[in-house]
């Protein structure tokens, strides 16, 4: 149902498999791993950070779609040097000398690779899902928390009302703090 609105749609076996894990975090069974960053390369600018919307640069070259595919773990079929390859996208970095490199992993050899961004000629989403192996850094502002804030007393009321003893059963609830991707807004539910 969601086709006419996203460029593509990830495999439907993909989030079926990692429900169970995610019931397991909501419960506190688990800990999310935390995966490292692509190392950085000695040419590349460590203080640099990829700005929000890539399409806003004006650059010839398809970065919004390798971004889109990253966000739903996607692979893409990478066209560079006259060749197509098959890529997990994973970082985006700019070099002391100013050129973008998009890090990734070739699926065929799982080797890691650094593509000149000026140098892609096309980027196509397949439906290819991948487990990254490394922090993926091409989302607009990295990945999307909803820390608990704190814990209170419900103030919601609704109708019917409930006693006092009934609100003292229910015990506390959780606070979240979450932050739109795209305009950094922040909501509290």
């Amino acid at each position: 149902m969601l086709a006419h609105q996203l460029l593509s749609l990830p495999p439907f076996e993909q989030f079926w498999g990692e429900l169970p894990q995610i019931f397991d975090w909501l419960a506190g069974v688990v800990e999310p791993v935390a995966l490292q960053p692509v190392a950085a390369g000695p040419e590349e600018d460590t203080h640099w950070v990829a700005p929000r919307m890539a399409q806003a640069w004006g650059m010839a070259v398809p970065l919004e779609v390798i971004r889109f595919a990253a966000a739903n773990r996607l692979c893409v079929n990478l066209g560079y040097h006259g060749t197509k390859r098959i890529i997990e996208p994973y970082s985006l970095r700019r070099t002391k000398g100013g050129n973008l490199l998009l890090h990734a992993i070739r699926v065929d050899n799982r080797e890691h690779r650094a593509y000149k961004v000026d140098q892609i000629q096309s980027a196509e989403i397949t439906q290819r899902a991948f487990t990254p192996i490394y922090t993926v850094e091409l989302t607009p502002t990295g990945p999307i928390h909803a820390p608990l804030q704190s814990r209170s007393r419900s103030t919601f009321r609704s109708r019917p009302t409930f006693s006092n003893k009934q609100k003292r059963l229910a015990g506390p609830t959780l606070k979240y703090v979450m932050e739109c991707s795209a305009c950094g807004k922040r909501f509290t539910r």
